[in-house]
């Protein structure tokens, strides 16, 4: 017992690996490989430079949207810095089991220079988080009403879950009226403010419309990647919307690599129920991966020099 509690967090770290890798397995065990990777190495270059671009643009706004709520803590962090911060986070996010690195980093060093309470910074980054699962939430309810499929019509797909299946069958005469929760969930969000981060409630609104751009912003990411590798989306754009949006929701879970794999798998069964190109799909999630990789990579500089990101403000000793 001693052993798992001295290396809990090596066995975690461990576990997610394995998590991921038999996911990834899995899902190229039972795709074409090579299609796929031929729709990567067909891409076009320019669709790809500015989905790229979009996305960046897309975190841009995520650090404005952190730093809306960082002036209700009170916290007063200038925007350049607050950028640099976010991009440090975004970095250790990615590397660091959990995804919750990098936030757990801000922290740390939001306290050290600026001695803000630590209960109302960690308060501040789960908000931030719950906003993008709130409006994840209700682009989801609302691209339900816009698919056109009929489970109960549709064979299960090979491997597929049963269970899943038929859930999904009992539901489908539902999906239509999903659209009514959207309004309930944007209360909800406010009234968790109301309960938990009463201090953060004047944000709520602002900070809602915030996480709509970033995350229609991103979906503009997505489409433009599916453009650039030539996808058939005449009739299926929503379809794989909803898939990427809940692979963004699969990712959350803290089982895995920052979603790797989860990701794949919601892609791949996904597809085969809705009839899209698995292999596009699965490309898509590979891409989509990879520019948040990339774009995440330029905070590797303040995780070598941190000194970096305060360049100009003093710090405030307790």
């Amino acid at each position: 017992m001693s052993f798992i509690k001295k290396h809990s967090k090596a066995l975690k770290l461990l576990a997610k690996i394995a998590l991921s890798a038999t996911a990834l397995y899995y899902v190229f065990s039972k795709i074409d490989l090579k299609q796929t990777f031929e729709a990567i190495r067909g891409i076009n270059v320019w669709f790809l430079f500015v989905a790229i671009l979009v996305y960046a643009i897309s975190q841009v706004i995520s650090a404005f949207r952190l730093n809306t709520f960082y002036k209700y803590v009170p916290v007063k962090i200038s925007t350049i810095t607050n950028i640099k911060l976010y991009w440090l986070g975004m970095f250790y996010n990615l590397f660091l089991p959990g995804g919750v690195g990098g936030d757990g980093y801000k922290v740390f060093l939001i306290r050290r220079y600026h001695n803000a309470s630590v209960k109302r910074l960690i308060g501040t980054v789960l908000a931030d988080r719950l906003s993008g699962l709130s409006i994840i939430l209700v682009y989801l309810c609302a691209l339900v009403y816009f698919i056109d499929y009929d489970l109960s019509k549709t064979a299960m797909p090979e491997d597929g879950i049963q269970l899943v299946h038929d859930i999904l069958v009992w539901i489908n005469p539902f999906l239509n009226y999903f659209i009514i929760f959207i309004p309930f969930i944007a209360v909800g969000y406010y009234l968790y403010l109301r309960v938990f981060s009463r201090h953060l409630v004047g944000a709520a609104w602002r900070v809602l419309l915030l996480s709509l751009i970033i995350q229609g912003l991103q979906m503009v990411s997505a489409i433009i990647i599916l453009k650039s590798m030539g996808t058939e989306l005449v009739g299926q754009q929503n379809d794989y919307l909803f898939l990427f949006l809940l692979s963004s929701i699969m990712s959350a879970i803290p089982i895995s690599l920052g979603g790797l794999g989860l990701r794949e798998v919601t892609f791949m069964f996904g597809s085969q129920y809705l009839g899209l190109n698995q292999d596009h799909a699965i490309a898509l999630s590979i891409l989509f991966y990879s520019i948040s990789l990339l774009v995440s990579l330029f905070g590797g500089y303040y995780a070598y020099k941190p000194s970096a990101i305060f360049k100009g403000e003093v710090a405030i000793s307790r």
